[in-house]
Parts: structure tokens; sequence; C-alpha cells
């Protein structure tokens, strides 16, 4: 499939990936246990076993604001130096960073900027992460930041590495601004005249994937092919698993009377969303719902076309919860989706009842699923 890996079991506080065993958060978590939780950041590292609540703590994700202990803080991104850090003044500590590779070196690069601009004069900085899996990499940024004196390794377990650095006179406030404020533009022949904003931390944030181009060409094709045989255009459309919102934007620009839903669990990408929605006139027909899978439908909401991309080695349940939109559409409806490998998604589809066709497309393949009935509400 296109998307990247999303496993089905987020750990502490509903991050994903984040496993209490993992040598570098328990050194983590061994040393944010010795800090009073008021003074405590904890920059997209999870809740860490074993704290005290009272902590703050940034999140990304709509499920990260389940049954955590500490002040959840949505970090969406800041657009320029003059807007203010997500922690605000600089106040803790300590700041903790945890790396989450899958989002990108640019993303852990604005984790650590955003916990040195949290921090007191003398705060702490810690970060742990594998020596030959970004590590090293990562203690330069840390460098750079604080100061080449300011930063030691004070742990080390099974190929981990802690990184400390404290906030000194070296502590370079300029560095920190550029880090966390990175933000790209894409534009791409798929998208027409559409532009979009993006930042670290979402799906594919510096151009448009492979999936989602295919997903497009297909798409239009059907709709082309629609319009000659006399078919009314799709009045309402779902783009689940939205990320920034390049399928919802594109089907407003496409089909110039509907209505778009895109639902997104990342709560950066669904302030891109709106961003983008505004930035190109869209955002009387483009709304936004932050939430992991399809939500139930509000009365009167069933769509024509659901579009979906969904995640690279979901587990069978949640590509199941995923592909069943009997609930969201309406009779006669069709979903399009984008996958690597059809052969779960087809399976999975059948079982569901569903009419599929479809084939491969620049080494996708896009399917095509029409229900024969709805499942009931």
């Amino acid at each position: 499939m296109a998307r990247k890996p999303r496993p089905a079991a987020p750990g502490p506080g509903g991050l994903d990936g984040l496993n209490p065993d993992d040598p570098g958060v328990r050194m983590l978590a061994e040393i944010a246990r010795t800090v009073e939780p008021r003074a405590l950041a904890l920059v997209h590292c999870g809740d860490l076993p074993g704290l005290r609540a009272g902590a703050t703590r940034l999140i990304l994700d709509v499920r990260e604001r389940t049954g955590s202990p500490h002040e959840c803080i949505a970090d969406l991104g800041r657009e320029d130096p003059s807007a203010p850090p997500p922690f605000g003044d600089a106040r803790f500590e300590a700041a903790m960073v945890w790396p989450r590779a899958h989002l990108g070196k640019d993303f852990s690069e604005a984790c650590l900027a955003l916990g040195a601009l949290a921090l007191a004069e003398g705060g702490r900085l810690y970060c742990a992460a594998r020596k030959q899996k970004g590590g090293k990499s990562l203690a330069r940024t840390m460098r750079a930041l604080l100061g080449d004196e300011a930063v030691e390794v004070v742990g080390r377990d099974r190929g981990y590495h802690l990184y400390r650095g404290v906030r000194g006179p070296d502590f370079r406030a300029e560095l920190a601004d550029e880090l966390s404020t990175r933000s790209y533009e894409i534009r791409d022949p798929a998208l027409g005249q559409l532009a979009l904003d993006s930042r670290p931390g979402v799906f594919c944030r510096r151009e448009l994937d492979a999936g989602t181009r295919a997903l497009i060409a297909v798409t239009d094709a059907i709709l082309r092919r629609d319009d000659a045989a006399g078919s009314a255009p799709p009045r309402r459309v779902l783009d689940l698993c939205a990320g920034i919102g390049p399928l919802a934007l594109w089907a407003a620009s496409r089909l110039e009377h509907a209505q778009v839903v895109a639902v997104e669990s990342n709560l950066r990408a669904c302030a891109l969303i709106r961003h983008n929605a505004a930035r190109n006139q869209l955002e009387q027909r483009v709304r936004v719902i932050e939430h992991d899978g399809p939500p139930e439908p509000e009365p009167k909401a069933a769509v024509e076309l659901a579009l979906l991309n969904p995640p690279t080695h979901a587990d069978a349940a949640t590509l199941t919860r995923l592909l069943d939109l009997r609930p969201w559409l309406a009779p006669g409806g069709r979903m399009i989706l984008v996958v690597s490998r059809p052969h779960r998604a087809v399976e999975i589809l059948t079982e569901l009842g569903a009419e599929i066709e479809g084939g491969e497309r620049d080494g996708y393949f896009v399917l095509q699923a029409r229900f024969g009935r709805r499942r009931p509400t």
C-alpha cells in the first residue's frame, strides 16, 4: 500500500510504536521519574512508563488524547519564528525527546528544537536513540543547538545512547526557530492548480506520493466515463486517511458542486487540510473530522464517492475497519482505494459483500468497490 506502517495497538498514551521495554524509552523514563512533573516537558515521546501525573506533553495524533495523565498540547506546527512555541514560555527543568524515525529526520530535529526552546536556563534536554540508527546525527543537532561542550552521553544500553544537553549561554535560539518552523510546498501535475503547504510530521510531507497520484488518475478516468454516460457527478465525497488533504482538495476542485469530508487522525495534518482548503479557496466545501478511522456517519451524510489510501501493513482488523464503509455510502455509491498488494483488500471486501473491479496502475493497484446493501447503523 502507499501509506507508511501504522501499528494496530498504540503504546502508552496512544503513541504508535512506544514500547516500554525499549532500552531508549526505559532510559528516558528513569530520568523523567526524577523530575517534578510540573517541570517536565514530554516532546512527542508518549507518557513514558512510571511517571507521576502532571507533566506537559506534546501530541500529534487524536488517539494520544485518550487516557493520558498529563496536560496534552496538540502540536500543529509553527508557521514562523514569531509564532510562540507550543510549550509557551521557557520554564521547564527537563525535556524528553524520543525520535520517531518513521516521521523523518526533520521531525526529530524539530522535536529537539522545541525541547530546547521549552527549557529554562540550565534546563536539560534528553534524547535516546540508537547510535547506529541516527543517534550520531541527532547528537550533532543537539550540539549545534546547545554548544559542543553542553552535550554528552549519560547512558548506554544495547546499542542505544542517552544524550543530555544543557541550555546555557551557547544556546542558538535562531537555529531552534529554523528547525521548528520548516515547511514545504507541494505542487504536482496530478493536482492541477492546487498548491499544498506541508510540514514535518505528516505523511509524504515533501511531495505527492505515487499511490495517491495513481488513485487520482484512475478516479478522474472513472468520473470522465460516468460523465460521458450521462451519470450525475458525486455531490458528497469522503476522503478517509486524508493526510494533508491532496485527495480531498483534488475532489473539491474536480467536482465543483461537491461537499467533501476529510477524516484524519494526525492533528497536524488536520490543521494543514484546513489551511490548504483556505489557501485554495475551498474551505466552504471541505470539512475536516479528527478521527482514527471512519467515524459514525451523521444523519443524511451518505456519500456517493469514498476515496481511501490506507496505511501500509495495517493488520486485518484495522484494514477491515477502514474498508467497511457501508454506513457511509449512499445506495449505488462507490469506494475507490489504492494498495500496493491487492490480495488482502480484495479478500476483505469480498467478505463484506462488495463487487470489486480494478487493476494495476504505475506499480499500484487501484480498486473500485460497490456494496450491494448498506450495513445497518
